[in-house]
Formats: C-alpha cells, structure tokens, sequence
C-alpha cells in the first residue's frame, strides 16, 4: 500500500525584515499595502517622517535567469506576496523622488498661417536648400500647429 504523503506549504512568516538604506528592521507582515507603509514609517522613523505615503514603495530581490533583480509589489499584489514570503524575508523600502515642476512650459507661436517668419525663413540667403524645401516647410508648419493644440 502507498502511502501519499501531501506537500505542506511552509507556514507564513510571521517575521519578515525591512531595508532602508543599509538598515533593517524586523517587523510582522502587513496585510495591506497601507499597513506596510505604517510599519514602514514606524520602524524607520528618522527616516520617513514627514514623507508623503506616495512616495513610499515596497521590493522584493529575486533571482530570475541567474540574476538577481528587484521586483517592485504594487497594492493590488501586496496581499498575494506576503502570502508567499519565508520567515525573515527582506523586503527593501524605497522613497521615490518628488518630481518639481518649474513653472507652465513656454509658450509657442500660432502657425495656422503662413507667417513671415516662415518666409524670410524660406528667403534667407544663409538657409540650405534642404532645410527650405516645400517638404521641410509642411513638416515644420505640423508640428507646431500639434504643439499649438
């Protein structure tokens, strides 16, 4: 008689480490991605006061194709991951960039008609013949009526 013996997956972890910036933290799994960024901000106090929940992601290191790559887990996978990880897994804590806008772009001039910009353009002794063909001038007249849009 044989007996089947059934694969037990590995209990979940109920320790798993954060890294920021060469520090670690042992912290429990979070059950949601806003948990995560709790625990996050708890365990590396110093670092992540004041940091907008935004900018704060989550990886994971992996080994695919015999390289190692960082994975990032979005919100929607975060529940699925934690499900998988081993006891005392490294998770990698990340602070993204803010991104700063200097101003509104800089504004650009009407060409719905010919102007004479575009004609001393086509006239100037200096301009090559390449640049003031008709086809560089249908050209130049669509893009900035796109960029007008």
């Amino acid at each position: 008689m044989r007996t089947s013996t059934r694969r037990q997956s590995p209990a979940p972890a109920d320790v798993i480490t954060y890294r920021l910036n060469n520090k670690m933290m042992y912290v429990p799994p979070a059950e949601s991605f806003d948990q995560a960024v709790t625990f996050a901000r708890s365990a590396f106090e110093g670092d992540l006061t004041g940091i907008d929940k935004s900018r704060i992601s989550f990886s994971l290191n992996v080994l695919a194709n015999g390289k190692q790559s960082s994975v990032g887990i979005s919100i929607e996978a975060w529940s699925k991951i934690m499900s998988h990880l081993a006891q005392y897994e490294i998770i990698d804590v990340h602070v993204q960039p803010v991104l700063k806008v200097s101003g509104p772009p800089p504004s650009y001039r009407s060409c719905g008609s010919t102007g004479d910009a575009e004609k001393e353009h086509h006239s100037s002794p200096h301009s090559s013949s390449h640049s003031s063909s008709p086809l560089h001038g249908l050209i130049s007249k669509r893009l900035f009526q796109r960029l007008g849009a």
